[in-house]
């Protein structure tokens, strides 16, 4: 062993704090993609719970397996401690808090397949990417520390950029790649000073390595090919996110993707700054460009695509939109060039007829009225042909006949009573469906029923979304009044749908420039005839609405608007498990931070967190506190002097040299034994007189006749030999907290 045996160091436990910084260090890269630092401490937290628990486990010297499988738990304990609400005493993984972290995760999942860097750390993504270093954590620890592969170990550290990398449009932030390459150096400092038969080593040998004059031409080296290859390799990215596998159709249960795609239009809303994403020539007329439309109403989760089928190849010319016979319209012919839009959604004016330049592989459904592909492939300028319906408000209200749509479009599942309810006061006396649906857009739109648009929406009051917007907040962006009065809508009969895309922008010369800013959603009724018909709730006061004539006309007269709900009905209860939604199409919001769930709990995940804290000082105080209360038990059968005191007070003694590393062979006299131990931690004279005499007691008490009287001075032999065995080997505290005589008996 090295020099300074007193202050040598384990080189197992330098190893695994290495190993646990380099990851730290390498999970900045998802600062590229995540937009605020919500997730830092969570991750740290985790990271730190993953690399502690292997650094207890060798220093018990357990079997490798089960090291790794105590960090499989103690990760699902972090997990759950801190992204659910169903722990067992607040931390415990128990098979409800199971089902709300497979929740979470799936719906962090959607987040990622949909969201558009930098997305807001919402709890579900805190949850995914603690999850995902918490499992390279152990992976890194088993790499670098139990297999002494370190440099091996980098190779995982990459792929925690890869991951990152693979969803940003933008380079990953330089830092993170100076962080990435300091982590690698410091693994690679940390496993290779040390022979792998030598288990400690002094704190200076150790210091020297990992700061010396190699590491640092290492790491510096490290930095700059960091540097250079962050600068050179900028195209780095996606070309969007698929709405499905293969080239055959849509993999899922349901028939559709299941997607819920407001997440992408957050993702947009939530940008630093603005991005330029087309520009538009040959509209002569301001109006929406839709990317997609939304079918299925989730009362728990919001509004979802459904239903989405194969339809028909895009590049031939497109039929009509389901249940449309009506084509009159303004013809147009519109280029579109993508700038920094890339996605498998391709945004189309009006009732298209042709598009064309996009490339292979599209396809356009006509039920849901979008253009999609499920290939990837890069983003090109294409021209659409389309109409640009404009009836009046009189042909709307004589629209009649069957409709001839899927039946899902009316569905009213989960929508509240109180909701229903206020669908039918709105509407009353209404004499036609286009007069109901104005009265329901007015609705949002008349300043004196108190509806605002804002960034964020308010914080919810109940325990159901929907109601906390329509009659408490009333306060949102264009995702919450979309969302409102489609399911309006549908409470009042009337077929409807939400649709996602973006507003006409800004004019630019002889073209239109549409830009994050543009992002939009809105809603789409359907009239016999005339098929889908916007309209737009969201009371926008900057000038983006591209309302069509028919909404910038007086309504026919009818019934007066009855005046907003005073006092609403009892909101629906939140089923158990499912935590009440600020917003009211998705669980994510970018007030995420103000989700009850997480704050009207008396603490949150911080007080989770300190129970879990204490209850692991409290695991780790066990050993030491049953070796003291076996020592205390023994001490006073010494004390009291009956029949096997002799045998106690030996016990103890020998239980004091194991806590010392030093245990005699099974098969040794006592003699025997006592002369090994007091040579190999050299007691001096006055020690080593007492353990021959508590041999002699021993020996006396075990094979002396029956009916001898105990030896009155055993007591004082116990405590002069334990006296000098803390005086030639004093225990460290690491050994006085995890005594080897109650761990490894």
């Amino acid at each position: 062993m090295s020099a300074g045996t007193g202050r040598a160091v384990d080189t197992s436990t330098v190893s695994s704090a290495a190993a646990a910084v380099s990851v730290a260090l390498a999970s900045t890269a998802f600062s590229g993609v995540i937009a605020d630092a919500r997730w830092v401490v969570p991750a740290l937290l985790t990271i730190g719970l993953v690399a502690g628990t292997g650094v207890f486990g060798r220093t018990m010297r357990w079997w490798p397996p089960l090291v790794v499988a105590v960090q499989g738990l103690a990760l699902t304990t972090a997990l759950t401690a801190l992204f659910t609400n169903q722990a067992l005493l607040g931390f415990l993984p128990g098979p409800a808090a199971l089902g709300e972290l497979s929740e979470e995760l799936t719906r962090a999942l959607d987040l990622v397949r949909e969201g558009v860097p930098p997305v807001p750390a919402e709890t579900a993504l805190q949850a995914l990417v603690c999850l995902g270093l918490g499992l390279v954590a152990m992976l890194v620890d088993i790499i670098a520390v139990a297999l002494q592969a370190p440099a091996v170990a980098g190779l995982v550290l990459l792929c925690v950029y890869a991951i990152p990398a693979s969803l940003a449009d933008d380079m990953l932030p330089w830092w993170s790649f100076v962080g990435g390459a300091l982590a690698f150096a410091l693994l690679l400092a940390s496993g290779g000073h040390h022979q792998r038969w030598q288990r400690r080593e002094s704190r200076d040998a150790v210091a020297g390595n990992i700061f010396g004059r190699t590491t640092s031409a290492v790491a510096g080296a490290s930095v700059v090919i960091a540097l250079l290859t962050g600068t050179v390799f900028t195209g780095v990215g996606t070309e969007g996110r698929l709405p499905g596998a293969g080239t055959t159709g849509f993999g899922t249960s349901s028939g559709g993707v299941g997607l819920q795609p407001f997440t992408s239009l957050r993702g947009q809303l939530d940008r630093s700054r603005t991005i330029d994403l087309f520009r538009v020539r040959g509209l002569n007329r301001e109006t929406y460009l839709r990317a997609m439309t939304l079918r299925k109403f989730d009362p728990g989760n919001g509004w979802k695509m459904d239903g989405l089928t194969q339809g028909v190849d895009a590049t031939q010319p497109l039929p009509l939109p389901d249940g449309t016979d009506i084509s009159t319209g303004t013809p147009m012919r519109v280029d579109i060039e993508p700038l920094g839009y890339r996605d498998p959604w391709l945004p189309v004016f009006g009732t298209p007829e042709a598009v064309s330049g996009m490339g292979p592989d599209w396809r356009y459904d006509p039920a849901a009225g979008i253009v999609f592909t499920q290939t990837r492939q890069q983003s090109r300028p294409y021209t659409e042909q389309l109409t640009l319906s404009s009836p009046t408000p009189q042909q709307l209200r004589g629209a009649n006949g069957p409709v001839r749509i899927d039946p899902a479009y009316l569905d009213t599942t989960g929508i509240p009573p109180e909701v229903t309810d206020l669908a039918r006061r709105l509407t009353a006396g209404q004499p036609t469906d286009f007069d109901k649906v104005t009265a329901l857009n007015r609705f949002f739109t008349d300043p004196s029923n108190g509806f605002s648009y804002e960034l964020e929406t308010a914080p919810p009051s109940g325990s159901n979304a929907l109601s906390d917007f329509l009659f408490r907040g009333k306060r949102g962006y264009c995702e919450q009044f979309a969302s409102s009065m489609a399911v309006l809508l549908r409470a009042a009969g009337i077929p409807s749908r939400v649709a996602v895309g973006f507003t006409a922008g800004y004019q630019d010369g002889d073209s239109r420039v549409i830009s994050t800013d543009d992002a939009h959603a809105w809603v789409e009724a359907y009239f016999p005839g005339w098929g889908w018909t916007t309209f737009d709730p969201t009371p926008l006061d900057d000038g983006r609405t591209s309302l069509p004539d028919y909404l910038n006309r007086e309504p026919a007269p009818g019934q007066a608007l009855p005046p907003p709900p005073g006092v609403s009905t009892p909101p629906t209860p939140t089923p158990p498990g499912q935590q009440p939604q600020p917003g009211v199409v998705d669980g994510g919001e970018r007030n995420a931070v103000q989700q009850p769930g997480r704050t009207d709990t008396g603490g949150g995940p911080w007080l989770t967190l300190l129970l879990v804290v204490l209850v692991a000082l409290v695991i780790v105080a066990c050993p030491a506190a049953l070796r003291e209360a076996r020592r205390r038990l023994r001490l006073r059968t010494v004390a009291e002097g009956g029949p096997g005191s002799a045998g106690a007070a030996w016990r103890e003694l020998l239980d004091e040299f194991w806590d010392r590393g030093t245990r005699p062979e099974a098969a040794r006299t006592v003699r025997h034994s006592a002369n090994a131990l007091i040579d190999g931690h050299a007691l001096d004279a006055e020690g080593s007189r007492a353990v021959r005499a508590l041999v002699g007691a021993v020996e006396r008490e075990w094979y002396a006749p029956s009916g001898r009287e105990p030896d009155p001075a055993v007591a004082e032999f116990l405590r002069e030999a334990v006296a000098a065995l803390h005086r030639s080997a004093p225990l460290s505290w690491r050994d006085r907290l995890l005594p080897r005589s109650v761990l490894r008996r």
